[in-house]
């Protein structure tokens, strides 16, 4: 991720020495902004390839920068993170996000966020824009919709080692996106993701024309977690999951059953 520009919209100067510290130490470079003036000075001479935005500015929200951002020539592809304290509730949906995601935000986070999850945003949100502009290769592109950092690193390795390429995803949300970005040859999926089920995605996606015959596959430990574990496996397959492995997972096994789908040399 070296050479890639960050644009750090946050009126908390505590807030923004902290993230700033934590997307450098991930190798980002980091321009900063008080508000939404200093916010459009900085976006027309440095040109970032992400914006992380807050909503609460001295001088404007950040939701209707956002929406002018993504209806503005030469900046709409841009990615924009909206990072904010902002939580509230209106009848269990959170309100922040419900309008983040109407104006148009890539995605959305609360304060105060862990800085292992500020980064796999940041990275989806990177990725994403790199696959609509990426030279297409020969090799079968998978991509893992999981929120344990430490599982999709291992399963990374895994696939990349044995030839696909390999995008992530740690939210259902971010996960469909993506999916819509790159079209898959297949897709790995969690059961329970943060914002909404595996399951539910699987459905959704498979009544979708555009992508209703990417093969998927549910890789979850929800089995263990219930009386009867055959459940889970029932579920997948009513919402339409081509296979069903419960983790922890054998490689072999695992490759195997991609491979069947792909019909991967």
């Amino acid at each position: 991720m070296k050479g890639i520009k960050i644009l750090l919209v946050d009126d908390d100067a505590d807030f923004r020495k902290s993230v700033t510290k934590i997307l450098e130490s991930d190798g980002y470079n980091v321009i900063t902004a008080f508000n939404g003036k200093e916010a459009r000075q900085k976006l027309k001479k440095e040109k970032p390839d992400l914006v992380i935005l807050d909503v609460m500015l001295p001088d404007e929200d950040g939701f209707s920068i956002c929406s002018e951002l993504k209806e503005m020539t030469g900046f709409f592809e841009i990615p924009i993170l909206i990072l904010t304290s902002v939580s509230a509730e209106i009848e269990g949906e959170k309100y922040a996000e419900r309008i983040a995601l109407y104006h148009k935000a890539d995605d959305y986070a609360e304060k105060p966020i862990n800085p292992k999850e500020l980064l796999a945003r940041v990275y989806a949100l990177i990725t994403r824009m790199k696959i609509t502009i990426s030279e297409p290769t020969n090799k079968k592109k998978l991509l893992i919709i999981d929120s344990d950092i430490d599982f999709v690193r291992s399963m990374r390795e895994l696939l990349e080692s044995n030839d696909f390429e390999v995008q992530s995803a740690d939210t259902a949300n971010g996960g469909i996106k993506m999916v819509k970005a790159m079209l898959p040859d297949l897709i790995l999926i969690d059961a329970m993701l943060p914002d909404k089920d595996g399951f539910t995605v699987s459905r959704e996606l498979k009544i979708d024309t555009q992508t209703y015959n990417i093969p998927i596959i549910m890789l979850s430990a929800l089995d263990k977690q219930l009386r009867k574990p055959d459940f889970v496996g029932t579920m997948a397959s009513t919402h339409k999951v081509d296979e069903f492995i419960p983790k922890p997972i054998k490689p072999e096994h695992l490759l195997a059953k991609i491979r069947k789908y792909l019909k991967h040399d």
